[in-house]
């Protein structure tokens, strides 16, 4: 009877940590969907993947292949971001990103952010008006020229090796057989009669 009563207890006090974890999640979700920073926010891609600075590889933008791309953001719901931009990125299959706070761009970048050389040629899309706008990052794939490089390497060590090989079996395959010539010379005495005479 004393078991089937702590039997109880537990289950009972089970079945409430699970409730309240549950509601706490819940309180937690609704929460974070109040936030109108975070639903209006929109960042396009801007310029080429590059390698993360060894300092920065364990942030989550860097993760998994150690590259990053410069993010421009903007509020949606500023002026300065047109209807038009908006359906142009909106069409993008990336979602809505958060800028880390005041996060500097490598030295590849313009310091003078209003210049017209910031909107380069890379952007894949229209520059946008540069007021409200914050760097971020994002995480990206691999890097096409650097692995491209790579792979041309391989096979480059590859093919020094192959060579080397065949250089290693056509000398031992040589001596071998002069080995041989040798040793089948004295079974049937040729080397004998030639010292002979």
């Amino acid at each position: 009877m004393r078991l089937l009563s702590t039997l109880a207890a537990s289950t009972v006090i089970y079945i409430l940590l699970w409730a309240s974890s549950l509601t706490i999640a819940a309180d937690i979700y609704a929460d974070a969907g109040q936030n109108g920073t975070h639903q209006e926010l929109i960042c396009i891609p801007f310029g080429e993947c590059e390698p993360c600075p060894s300092d920065e590889l364990d942030k989550p933008f860097c993760q998994p292949f150690g590259n990053r791309r410069l993010m421009h953001c903007h509020n949606a719901s500023t002026s300065s971001f047109s209807t038009s931009s908006y359906h142009e990125i909106s069409d993008s299959p990336l979602r809505p990103r958060i800028p880390p706070p005041n996060r500097q761009h490598n030295s590849n970048s313009n310091p003078n952010p209003g210049s017209d050389h910031d909107s380069g040629s890379n952007s894949p899309h229209r520059p946008l008006n540069k007021i409200g706008e914050t760097p971020a990052w994002e995480s990206c794939g691999r890097i096409i020229s650097r692995e491209r490089a790579d792979f041309y390497e391989f096979i480059g060590c590859n093919v020094l090796f192959a060579i080397g090989a065949i250089l290693v079996v056509y000398v031992r395959s040589r001596r071998l057989h002069a080995l041989h010539a040798r040793q089948l010379a004295a079974r049937i005495g040729l080397i004998r009669n030639r010292t002979a005479r």
